[in-house]
């Protein structure tokens, strides 16, 4: 008689017995979650009793790595298993661990989301945008805007390096580290378990937020930490309130790439526009803590001054002349000798200024007719 045989005749045998005695044998199905009693363990597999007309089994390729960690389980030893199969050719419910501990943890998880608990996260290194970590056993990440400030200004000297090589680099001091976070994100099907390091700081709670952004009147100086580069702008944060220096405010020449200018995890001092009520979120500038050139353009550049300049662009009516950061003046078509190009250096005369219109007029020819 096969195994499969004589394992069903047994089943079939103790069925009738229970029910002749008003008993019955559970029954299970694919995905359940069970609880049962080792009864014996081989490097065939891990027998369990749950209470089943037959008992489970848990394969040791299946328990863990190295297939050795079915010699921790004895007889009479608990375990918490999740049925993949409910009955296999030898007649065994097939049990797995791994998936019970996993589903455990996804569970441990969402009641740490639900109630906004503080949990602990292990760095383990730097991934594009953030950090991975171990939290609650499962993989975790921390993107860079949910982390403290303090992480930039103290342990991470070189955060600003800017390439990815050398972010990676930087954020080595981070690793093995313990964080306290709070889950702000998880998606068990696509694995996704995102975690913030600021959500469980009390500095960064919605009372702290309330109470720093009352003490922050428009025109105020502070002194923040780059948390994000977009094309639109930098976010920077302000021990735990969040403003926006826009592109247009980043300087007083015209900026393309927000990231030409600054670096994540770079102190920044900034200037207080204002404060948007819905979002309570700061609007911010740098380039009015320096002067506008254009202020002065008409006392540093008056009409009849000569003037060197590099050109910046060239346009069907003529090219523009950077004289200074953010100051940019104009030699008509009509007012150059000869083809310019850009980056070039000339010389010219001014023949008009307007610092309240921001214009600035400029002249090869004029300058060469003196």
């Amino acid at each position: 008689m096969s195994k499969s045989s004589k394992v069903k005749k047994e089943s079939s045998i103790m069925s009738k017995l229970l029910e002749d005695h008003g008993l019955a044998l559970k029954e299970y199905r694919p995905g359940e979650l069970i609880e049962g009693i080792v009864v014996s363990s081989t490097h065939g597999g891990v027998l369990v009793d749950v209470g089943a007309k037959s008992e489970g089994i848990i394969s040791t390729m299946e328990l863990a790595d190295e297939d050795s960690a079915y010699k921790s389980l004895r007889p009479g030893d608990t375990v918490v298993a999740k049925v993949i199969q409910a009955e296999n050719d030898q007649g065994y419910i097939v049990l797995s661990v791994k998936r019970a501990e996993r589903e455990r943890k996804w569970k441990d998880a969402e009641e740490a989301y639900d109630s906004g608990e503080v949990i602990e996260a292990e760095i383990i290194e730097y991934n594009k945008g953030g950090l991975l970590c171990d939290c609650l056993g499962l993989r975790g990440f921390i993107p860079l805007s949910h982390l403290d400030r303090v992480h930039f200004s103290n342990d991470v000297a070189k955060f600003a390096a800017g390439s990815e090589a050398e972010l990676k680099e930087s954020l080595k001091v981070l690793s093995g580290k313990k964080l306290k976070v709070k889950v702000i994100e998880l998606d068990p099907e696509k694995n996704r378990f995102v975690l913030s390091e600021k959500d469980a700081l009390q500095t960064y709670s919605e009372g702290a937020r309330q109470e720093r952004l009352s003490d922050i009147k428009i025109g105020d100086t502070l002194e923040g930490i780059v948390t994000g580069i977009m094309p639109f702008g930098v976010f920077v944060d302000l021990d735990g309130v969040e403003g926006l220096v826009h592109i247009s405010e980043i300087a007083w020449e015209k900026v393309n790439q927000p990231a030409d200018y600054f670096s994540v995890g770079q102190t920044i001092k900034v200037k207080v526009l204002g404060i948007d009520e819905s979002s309570k979120k700061l609007a911010l500038s740098v380039k009015r803590l320096t002067e506008n050139p254009w202020e002065t353009v008409e006392d540093k550049y008056p009409v009849g001054a000569k003037v060197k300049g590099l050109i910046s662009k060239i346009v069907p009516f003529g090219a523009f002349v950077t004289l200074e950061k953010g100051l940019d003046g104009l030699i008509h078509i009509s007012e150059a000798e000869g083809p310019l190009s850009e980056g070039q250096e000339v010389e010219a005369v001014v023949t008009q200024v307007d610092g309240e219109n921001q214009k600035l007029a400029l002249s090869i020819k004029q300058l060469n007719s003196q």
